[in-house]
């Protein structure tokens, strides 16, 4: 053992070599102790203990002289203490600053040095007496300046004239690295040299001046300043001010007045702000801020990503037909930049191409080649989706004229009044209770028009785009009121420097926006912020306008075809490249009746009504249909489509498609009152709270992007560094969507698809059964239990199986006929929750509070203090590796593990309350010895030994010196034994944190509390209902069925455990996901089947791998009940019995339950599912 009674080794035998091999016992102190069991007479040992000097180091070998000419910066990182009476002597700081700044820039001193040297010097130039340095005069460019300051010629002039070139070098060099993955984060180096660039205010400097080159670094301070403010609660930036108060004034009610209640520190303290966000992300819905078609469908142009939806080849120059898509019966088809979408006659939306920025909204950033369901709104009929041809961006409208956004999200133009990009749909708040009847999306900017005839954009409103006399962005939706007054009937939005167009209903065009290249058609350049009319085109009939890239065109109800704008690609279709500032007819078109027309970002297409498809424009990925890559001037008849009576066109970025159709184709609410649990905010306005959590919403959305920069493990306020960021207060008041989106960002980076699941392992299972009824361990430590099965052969995991979205590894349980597609998987994770809670692993132990049965957190765990050998290393960071694939997966682990041991996985440290939390007597326990007012004679009476009771029980020696307690040593005591306390757990951690890393980004874990990391992993303890309802789909049922009511009444009624053993009967799982965006597409399927005769004699059956549960059609719901009950309580163990086919009379199940029929049953389930469901996913 150690100095402190760590057990080092452990030796027994009779033989030499049982004792002969050397140890080394770290420190300068060792123990022993020898038992004997008895069994032989006598007995004798020897061993002998050698002090071991420390190794040469490289000066040891040098003479004296040497030394001593040789400057030590060992020797003056220790010296230094700016604990040092400055005020005293205040001429030392320019000659201390002028030192450090030298060091920092000593190529010949080690890297660590150098970044020592600009934190000390940070921390200087922050104190009151580093504000006598004038760092402006440092970087005059006189030379009579220079000479003026005392620091003449010194190396600090020099480093700060040098900082913006070095900044912006390095910056340079790293951005690309971390942006492109390759990096988590920038380096110290770069992290140091921008929190001094950040101190010295270079940002309001002349050197950085430069908008767009240094718009990073202004992004950076704003955040550092404010982070810091907040930590402090030191007043906030104005700027900053300013743009929340923007913001509070979109949502503001015209009753309502401004105030700044929301800015004082005073109102809003630590404890108040994290209540606030604690409300928003437990309870985001109280803070709510807003015909089939027929034929064949052909596709040409750009594939690279699938976005022709199946069609083979990258590059595309003829009509293909694409048959994954005429098996939809679409009614309308629309193409994004490298997407398409379509929508079906019974409102699905289907998605397939590039999914980069979550713009498919099939959930991530996955690109698929086939059209993929939406599954997240397949229960709302869509009617029409919207997108421009070079938009990352998407918006669906609705039958109840709701509007659905997903995408990229910069500029707001999402309408959720945000800037956060969502890869799912996601409904526009503001617009509920409005009835939307059509919608349009541009590169930036959205619109849509209500059925009252009113125009809403928002977005990007740069060159007045938005038609609301400014340039300012607009999160949320936002009446253009300058047509207040027109009935609008048609919208078309650009991209780019973008234009926006519409139609009103006294036959009048209007554009407004950019006006480059004429595109606004009032014959200059001139752009304009309100919309304004062309005056050519009133009284021809105009239909339908549409907006391409840097042009524009109008088809009119006679068929006639306008365009205008930028001209080179020849996309307007006038025979030239010239661009044209006022609407021109289309003269290649001239005798031809034109029904529809699309533009793409450099092409466009049409159909007559004769049936006949007309392209021009740019044509270098084949997207013309000639069947060559050369550009073509005026419309061309595309040859390949004649006689097929084309009445449909569609365009994407660089694609087009064809076909033939046989029918024609507010602000935000406030909640009512404060939840009686957020006791900090009961007095404080609702009005107030809310304008404080925009202004904490502002927050995460500057900090988040730039958490790389910072430094994610410096402690606040450590010893010579300057302001920190305090991570342990901001992870408390950071919106946690925007944390989720950073740390999700690179989960999705480094995510391996291109498999199932990885390495397939055997577990036994009925060898870990036996073990138990014998009343022991699996195996020594737990080795033979699944868990510890599974432990050991991690070894065998490449790093890549790891990283893996759904099945980490696939299981064949020994003796048993599992065939795992996800269920076996899900299973021996259930397994694995179980035994590290029941004993049969010694990782974790029950709470010091659970032991004695009173107080908090008694039902949760800790980590064992105890298990500290190699094993148990081990067995630790495969415990890690499982809390990050929960992360990773989105599949939630079912552990109880106590609130302290979740905040210590999330890097933060234990305080005295969190060992209350856990063991309710033992500081009371420490209270009586230090303010024990008893003599010392009494006090060595009580002969108290000098040891702590460790968290498993044992009692630890805290010190050697000491044996017992007396009044002299009581405070040391106190010392000790709370430090040990704080501490015990520390290696376990370490060695769980480990394991996390292998699979998740752990210093993004700076950011979560100990709550949210615990939700991450293990999900919400509660199971809500209306979570498992809204991804419930019907088999044989319907959902207004009376078998469909009972069974959801039924679970309604259900205890929160019971619900539990439910999702482990039904998936293999014992919570859900936290989000509908959490289960990845995956739908809890209810089938009902006629086989089982009579029904109320069968048990419910469940397919785990595919969330699947088989019902009987029961005759009543107590019946229902009944089964239900018995099934999940009894029926545990995934195809280990026939449970689900014996027949509760005793009798065998009927015939049409046999094995060939249920296969045959399960086939037919999957041949009609997603390819989810047929991977076991």
């Amino acid at each position: 053992m150690d100095g402190v009674n760590r057990i080092v080794s452990v030796r027994s035998g009779r033989e030499w070599s049982d004792w002969s091999s050397e140890l080394r016992i770290p420190g300068d102190e060792l123990k022993w102790k020898f038992i004997s069991d008895g069994s032989v007479n006598g007995w004798g040992w020897r061993f002998t203990v050698y002090p071991i000097m420390p190794a040469a180091g490289p000066k040891d070998l040098l003479s004296d002289r040497c030394v001593l000419s040789c400057p030590s910066m060992d020797l003056v990182t220790c010296l230094l203490d700016f604990r040092l009476n400055l005020a005293s002597n205040r001429s030392i700081v320019p000659r201390l600053a002028a030192s450090l700044a030298a060091c920092a820039q000593l190529s010949a001193l080690a890297a660590s040095h150098r970044m020592w040297a600009l934190q000390r010097l940070r921390k200087l130039l922050t104190t009151e007496f580093g504000q006598s340095i004038n760092i402006h005069r440092l970087l005059g460019d006189s030379d009579g300046e220079a000479r003026a300051l005392s620091l003449t010629g010194s190396a600090l002039a020099a480093l700060v004239k040098g900082l913006p070139e070095a900044l912006e070098r390095q910056f340079e060099y790293e951005d690309p690295i971390v942006r492109g993955g390759k990096q988590l984060l920038h380096s110290p180096f770069f992290k140091v040299l921008v929190a001094l660039a950040c101190d010295l205010e270079l940002d309001t400097l002349p050197c950085c001046a430069e908008t767009h080159k240094w718009a990073w670094f202004r992004r950076y301070c704003t955040a550092s300043r404010v982070a810091v403010a907040l930590d402090k609660r030191a007043p906030l930036p104005r700027l900053f001010l300013d743009e929340v108060a923007k913001k509070v004034r979109e949502l503001m009610a015209d009753s309502e007045s401004m105030d700044v209640l929301h800015e004082s520190h005073d109102v809003f303290r630590r404890e108040q702000d994290e209540q606030l966000v604690q409300w928003m992300n437990r309870r985001p819905d109280d803070w709510t801020l807003s015909a089939g078609g027929s034929g064949t469908i052909y596709g040409w142009g750009h594939n690279h990503r699938g976005q022709l939806g199946g069609i083979e080849g990258a590059k595309v120059k003829v009509p293909t037909p694409c048959e994954a898509l005429a098996t939809l019966r679409p009614v309308q088809l629309i193409g994004g930049e490298q997407t398409l979408f379509a929508v079906t006659a019974d409102g699905k939306l289907y998605a397939t191409g590039y999914g980069a920025g979550g713009r498919l909204g099939v959930g991530g950033t996955e690109s698929v080649s086939t059209p993929t369901l939406l599954e997240s709104i397949q229960h709302v009929l869509i009617k029409k989706v919207a997108v421009n041809s070079g938009g990352k961006h998407c918006l669906a409208l609705s039958s109840e004229g709701e509007v659905y956004s997903w995408g990229e999200a910069e500029d707001g133009k999402l309408g959720h009044g945000n800037r956060s990009p969502c890869d799912r749909p996601r409904v526009i708040e503001s617009l509920r209770g409005i009835e939307v009847v059509d919608i349009a999306a541009g590169g930036a900017h959205s619109a849509c028009v209500t059925a009252a005839g009113d125009l809403y954009t928002w977005g990007k409103g740069r060159y007045g785009r938005l038609g609301h006399s400014d340039s300012e962005d607009q999160l949320k939706p936002k009446l253009v009121e300058a047509l207040q007054g027109h009935r609008v009937v048609d919208v078309a939005c650009g991209s780019g420097d973008a234009q926006t167009l519409c139609l009103t209903d006294d036959d009048t065009v209007w554009s407004w926006g950019d006006g480059d290249y004429g595109k606004l058609g009032r014959g200059g350049s001139d752009g304009c912020k309100v919309p304004m009319k062309i005056d050519s085109l009133t009284g021809l009939g105009v239909v339908k306008v549409e907006c391409g890239s840097q042009f524009s065109v109008a088809l009119t109800k006679s068929g006639t075809v306008y365009t205008w704008g930028k001209g080179d690609y020849h996309r307007l279709g006038h025979g030239s490249d010239d661009h044209v500032r006022r609407p021109r007819q289309v003269q290649g078109l001239q005798g031809k009746k034109v029904i529809a027309i699309a533009t793409g970002s450099l092409h466009c297409v049409c159909c007559t009504e004769d049936g006949e498809v007309y392209t021009w424009g740019d044509n270098d990925e084949g997207q013309l249909g000639d069947g060559t890559t050369n550009a073509i001037q005026r419309p061309r008849l595309v040859a390949a489509l004649q006689g097929k009576k084309v009445n449909r066109v569609a365009c994407g970025s660089a694609h087009t498609l064809a076909w033939s159709t046989s029918k024609p184709a507010s602000a935000g609410k406030l909640p009512a009152q404060v939840p009686m649990e957020y006791n900090h905010l009961q007095e404080i306005p609702i009005v107030a709270l809310r304008n404080r959590l925009l202004l904490l919403h502002h927050l995460s959305e500057l900090f988040c992007p730039c958490i790389p920069m910072f430094d994610l493990e410096g402690a606040l306020g450590e010893a010579g560094l300057g302001p920190c960021v305090g991570f342990d207060t901001l992870r408390g008041i950071l919106i946690s969507q925007g944390k989720e989106v950073a740390f999700r960002k690179v989960v999705q980076a480094t995510m391996v698809r291109d498999r199932q699941h990885g390495p397939v392992v055997e577990l036994n299972r009925i060898q870990v059964k036996r073990s138990r009824s014998k009343g022991g361990l699996a195996g020594p430590d737990g080795t033979k239990s699944v868990f510890g099965q599974m432990c050991a052969k991690m070894s065998s995991f490449s790093a890549d199986s790891l990283l893996l979205p759904h099945r980490v590894w696939k299981v064949k349980f020994v003796g048993e006929s599992v065939d795992d597609c996800g269920g076996g998987y899900s299973e021996s994770i259930a397994e694995i929750c179980e035994e590290l809670q029941n004993g049969l692993t010694p990782l974790l132990i029950v709470t010091p509070n659970g032991r004695d049965e009173s107080g908090a957190n008694r039902d949760c765990y800790l980590f064992s203090p105890a298990a500290r050998a190699p094993v148990h290393t081990n067995m630790f960071r495969f415990l890690g590796v499982l809390l990050g694939i929960a992360i990773r997966t989105g599949s939630p682990l079912s552990l109880s593990l106590a609130e302290p041991v979740w905040k210590q996985l999330a890097g933060m440290s234990l305080t005295i309350a969190d060992l209350s939390e856990v063991d309710k007597d033992f500081i009371p326990g420490l209270m009586y010895i230090r303010d024990n007012e008893a003599t010392s004679e009494e006090f060595e009476a009580m002969s108290l030994p000098f040891t702590v009771p460790s968290a498993s029980g044992q009692d630890i020696q805290l010190s050697s010196k000491y044996t017992h307690i007396t009044l002299d040593n009581r405070a040391e005591y106190v010392r000790l034994a709370i430090n040990y306390r704080l501490h015990e757990f520390d290696e376990q951690v370490a060695a769980v944190r480990e394991g996390m890393a292998r699979v998740v980004p752990v210093p993004l874990l700076s950011l979560f509390t100990g709550y949210e990391l615990e939700t991450m992993v293990c999900g919400s303890p509660d199971i809500p209902l209306h979570l498992l309802k809204s991804v419930a789909t019907y088999k044989g049922v319907e959902p207004s069925a009376s078998l469909t009511q009972w069974f959801w009444e039924v679970m309604e009624s259900f205890s929160n455990t019971e619900r539990s053993l439910f999702l482990r009967f039904v998936w293999g799982r014992t919570r859900l996901p936290r989000t509908i965006a959490d289960f990845r597409g995956r739908d809890f399927v209810i089938q009902v089947l006629d086989k089982y005769n009579p029904p109320d004699h069968f048990l419910p059956e469940s397919y785990t791998c595919f969330f699947l549960l088989k019902l009987p059609r029961y005759s009543c719901k107590q019946v229902l009940e009944e089964k239900l009950k018995y099934a999940i309580h009894f029926c545990k163990s995934i195809d280990t019995d026939d449970y689900a086919r014996i027949a509760l009379t005793g009798e065998p199940a009927a015939e049409d339950s046999s094995d060939d029929s249920e296969n045959e049953d399960a086939e037919s389930f999957a041949s009609d599912s997603t390819q989810d469901y047929l991977t076991g996913h």
